[in-house]
């Protein structure tokens, strides 16, 4: 009993020690857990960064080998869009010089042998990709517009940065470029449809030249509480306390002041108002920067959000949900994510749902036809090329049969008709003039 008593008394002896000693380490290094608590708010500033570079990076990547033949490329294991991202922003670019491009010219400048080219599918600012692509940029580059990023594959130095629309362009010297790493990346695509990009009412566009054969998808999607954006979007308010409106399939929440939300129930979507403050932005990066806070006050950008159109004339810009580098339509009206910057205040659309985890598909998607039968198919179906001011490969959203909370995206083409994304199966079914107040 004695020795066991004794043993106890080591023991407690020994714990207050080990208790000392480290309460002694806690106040002697008070720097090391403040660092740490630098590092956790660091973390956090970071993703929400990325979540900015998400959104504004481009989204389709095409190559072309030395014989000029051309190839949109994507990998269906890995993002190798944010592959690319990350070796781009090792490089270092200067030097920024206007080139002297015509209309006669531009086409095959796009077109050229040995590049890749990454596209965006609407004009951004050099300032918004220097911030993207950890650039440094003067103030007399910051407005400068683009859609295309050229980079020779053969040869290191210069990149090029073009505007479709205008048909001009811009080069800047390129240091610490490292081609090699990047042609390893490519190497790792798992998809390459042959393209080419040719002018269509005087706008360069791209034309898969084969029948187009790409993956069906399925996908849980999570629908969000409405109420949860009224707390959220309307100074944190209670839903209860606020003034509150029900007409048809709509209800209209007011805070007394200059904001107002509906949610269309409906078509699972809702409109924010916010008249409370002025957020007027004279520049298109001051917009496009503008519109990506005010997407962000619905929450973190989904990983598949994307930027997809930019309207210069009412100060909208539009994001789209992105699967494998194509656009997906038919989610609302007027894309994913709509943001309108007024002299007033802001506008925000966006739906309830969104895409969350990929599923096997049910079935193979059909072989869609080249770009130019589909084209020619339509206008023997009546439809005047005049009126058609762009078109993509995209995904058609639709609800799954068996399951309100699954969505099958099918690939299918998307025409802007009249101003209206339609996809090709809706403008083969009906006459032209019934499509004039159709919407995706």
């Amino acid at each position: 009993m004695k020795i066991s008593h004794l043993l106890l008394k080591i023991s407690l002896l020994a714990m207050i020690a080990v208790s000392l000693v480290l309460s002694w380490l806690i106040w002697t290094n008070n720097a090391r857990f403040q660092r740490n608590t630098t590092d956790a708010t660091t973390s956090t500033t970071q993703t929400e960064t990325k979540n900015t570079e998400d959104v504004y990076l481009p989204t389709q990547i095409l190559t072309s080998d030395a014989n000029g033949n051309q190839y949109m490329v994507y990998n269906n294991k890995e993002n190798i869009v944010d592959a690319l991202h990350k070796q781009l922003s090792k490089w270092q670019l200067s030097g920024l010089k206007k080139m002297p491009l015509t209309s006669k010219n531009y086409l095959t400048t796009i077109n050229q042998k040995s590049a890749l080219s990454l596209v965006y599918p609407r004009n951004i600012t050099y300032a918004v990709f220097a911030k993207t692509f950890k650039q440094k940029v003067t103030k007399a580059n910051r407005q400068r517009f683009f859609n295309r990023i050229i980079i020779p594959t053969k040869k290191s130095g210069t990149i090029y940065f073009l505007d479709d629309q205008r048909k001009t362009g811009f080069s800047a010297k390129a240091s610490h470029a490292d081609l090699a790493a990047l042609q390893a990346r490519l190497k790792k695509t798992t998809i390459q449809l042959p393209v080419t990009e040719k002018l269509f009412n005087n706008q360069p566009e791209l034309y898969y030249t084969s029948n187009v054969k790409v993956t069906q998808y399925s996908y849980l999607v999570t629908k969000q509480n409405p109420t949860d954006f009224v707390t959220s979007l309307l100074s944190g308010t209670d839903p209860s306390a606020l003034e509150t409106k029900e007409q048809n399939h709509i209800t209209t929440y007011n805070d007394g002041t200059y904001k107002s939300l509906q949610v269309d129930h409906q078509n699972s979507t809702i409109e924010f108002e916010d008249y409370s403050s002025d957020v007027s932005s004279t520049t298109p990066t001051k917009i496009l920067n503008g519109a990506y806070k005010t997407l962000a006050k619905i929450g973190s950008a989904p990983g598949n959000m994307r930027y997809f159109d930019y309207e210069h004339k009412t100060r909208t810009v539009i994001y789209r949900s992105y699967v494998e580098g194509l656009p997906v339509f038919n989610q609302t009206d007027f894309g994913a994510v709509k943001v309108q910057l007024l002299t007033t205040g802001v506008k925000l659309n966006f739906s309830v749902y969104t895409l969350q985890v990929p599923l096997p598909a049910s079935s193979t998607a059909t072989p869609l036809p080249t770009t130019q039968t589909a084209l020619d198919n339509l206008a023997a179906a009546g439809y005047d090329m005049a009126d058609i001011g762009s078109f993509k490969l995209g995904y058609h959203w639709a609800v799954n049969s068996s399951s309100s909370s699954v969505i099958d995206l099918t690939p299918t083409y998307y025409f802007k008709y009249n101003g209206k994304w339609l996809s090709y199966q809706q403008m083969l079914d009906t006459t032209p003039n019934a499509n004039e107040g159709s919407a995706s």
